[in-house]
């Protein structure tokens, strides 16, 4: 009872103190940030406390029946699929609240009913994430799915930069589209086996074959997953959105939000349909590297640094898709721990892009700045990682996922006999020519070569900008000096499929 009532603390406590941070914050303005930092930091010591329960013990499920006869619970899944998620969108969320602090007074000024409302939000766009994550059943799944968009819709409307009206609109738009495809294959699921439950789906879909209406239903679902994960051609909402965003909710948007479409891929589809889905895995190889390429490409084209952080995003969405794509166990755990690995370096490097905006006045140009190491070593240090991350380098974390999504991806299509497939998998290299290419030329053009004049003034931002980036920094480097951490809850779950 200890391990469910842990996992349904993280939703109660989140859900308790939504409503006090805005009452509080209104009172306290900008410090309000401290009080939504407590149920996060709470979710995330939960996280790590569930680690060694779900590895010695098994998944820890929660659930209250709500209407029996269709099947549909009220319930929280702790397995080695979803911990991982869970761990990096509490850490992510942790970690941003206390960045956005210095940021947000910075953006905002002293309007308390603003900061009472950013930070209410704030905890809502958590809470949304970290549902979708825990969810048994497919109703449950899209009310929490839905419940990312709102707030998240708000908060760049809001508070964000140049056109963000109408920015967060394609936002909107897009991203319900795709959540009405995926209502569709919900619902068509449920004609097909009588229940909304995920585990119930995938033990009868064992005893099934698949016919033309669960194909539209798979087809339908990965099309809502694919905008949400900004697959290359549904990612034009993304470059903006994420560029135009608060920077703190891009240090989420992009690390810890669009990579869920990933985990529900695993979660829906594959675990219920693995033979199914490994027969697109052709078309969803190709989908990848043309997402790998064609937004590396764009990203090296950027001088936003931004806009490059954004279309990075896209790129590296790619890369969990090429892991998906592959229908082996190899590859798949790759893709999720790619979730975990992209998460902690991409949230490093938009909260680098907001310390160089709070510091040189907003700027964002790639071209105007250099030589800014020698005024913030510490922050040229985190860029570093970040990228260097993100490259695949190693000993970091995305070192490993990316070995193990290319290690899956090759096994797969060998296995296959598809020769095809084998040379779509192979140019999948050339994304990861182009990602260490951006990552390297921005670092060299941001933090070497001459100081511009007008960066004299340049310091080191506040301790609250750079200490949560030295943590990100940390378990950048732990994760992928002991991957197993997490790794081993990833491969307990695969192994069952």
């Amino acid at each position: 009872m200890f391990a469910e009532g842990l996992a349904f603390s993280i939703i109660v406590i989140l859900s308790i103190f939504l409503p006090i941070t805005y009452i509080v914050g209104r009172w306290i303005g900008s410090k309000c940030g401290w009080i939504a930092f407590i149920p996060l930091l709470y979710s995330f010591i939960a996280s790590l406390m569930l680690i060694p329960i779900v590895s010695s013990m098994g998944p820890v499920l929660f659930f209250i029946p709500l209407v029996p006869s269709i099947g549909l619970n009220f319930g929280f899944l702790v397995d080695g699929l979803s911990l991982p998620i869970i761990f990096t969108v509490t850490l992510l969320c942790a970690v941003v609240s206390i960045y956005s602090m210095p940021y947000m007074e910075h953006h905002i000024g002293e309007d308390k009913a603003q900061h009472a409302a950013y930070y209410s939000l704030y905890i809502l766009y958590a809470l949304g994430m970290i549902g979708t994550a825990l969810s048994t059943n497919l109703i449950q799944f899209y009310f929490f799915w839905e419940l990312m968009l709102l707030p998240s819709w708000a908060l760049i409307n809001i508070w964000g930069y140049g056109e963000r009206e109408k920015i967060a609109l394609k936002y909107f738009i897009y991203t319900h589209v795709g959540a009405l495809g995926l209502l569709a294959g919900i619902l068509t699921l449920y004609s097909i086996y009588g229940t909304f439950e995920l585990p119930l789906i995938a033990s009868l879909s064992r005893f099934t074959h698949p016919g033309e209406y669960l194909k539209w239903a798979v087809v339908a679902m990965f099309f809502g997953f694919a905008v949400k994960m900004a697959i290359v051609p549904l990612h034009t909402w993304l470059p903006d959105a994420h560029a135009e965003a608060p920077t703190p909710i891009s240090a989420l948007l992009s690390p810890a939000m669009i990579g869920l479409g990933g985990y529900a891929t695993v979660r829906i589809i594959y675990s219920a349909f693995p033979d199914l889905w490994g027969s697109f895995s052709l078309a969803l190889s190709a989908l990848a590297i043309i997402t790998m390429v064609y937004a590396g490409a764009m990203a090296l084209a950027q001088d936003d640094i931004k806009r490059l952080l954004a279309y990075s995003s896209a790129s590296q969405m790619g890369y969990i898709l090429l892991g998906l794509s592959s229908a082996d166990p190899v590859g798949v755990g790759g893709a999720m721990y790619h979730y975990v690995s992209h998460g902690t370096c991409k949230a490093v490097l938009f909260m680098v892009a907001g310390a160089l905006m709070l510091e040189t006045h907003g700027l964002r140009s790639i071209s105007k700045f250099g030589g800014l190491a020698r005024k913030m070593p510490l922050t040229a240090v985190a860029a570093l990682i970040g990228f260097l991350g993100i490259a695949g380098t190693p000993p970091l974390n995305g070192f490993q996922s990316e070995w193990m999504i290319f290690t899956g991806a090759f096994h797969g299509a060998i296995e296959s006999h598809d020769a095809m497939r084998l040379i779509v998998v192979a140019l999948g290299l050339v994304g990861s020519v182009l990602t260490a290419g951006y990552a390297l030329w921005t670092i060299r053009r941001v933090f070497f070569g001459p100081l511009k004049d007008e960066l004299e003034e340049v310091h080191e931002p506040s301790i609250l900008v750079l200490a949560p980036m030295m943590v990100l920094v940390f378990f950048t480097v732990l994760l992928g000096i002991y991957p197993r951490i997490l790794m081993d809850l990833l491969v307990s779950f695969l192994s069952q499929i």
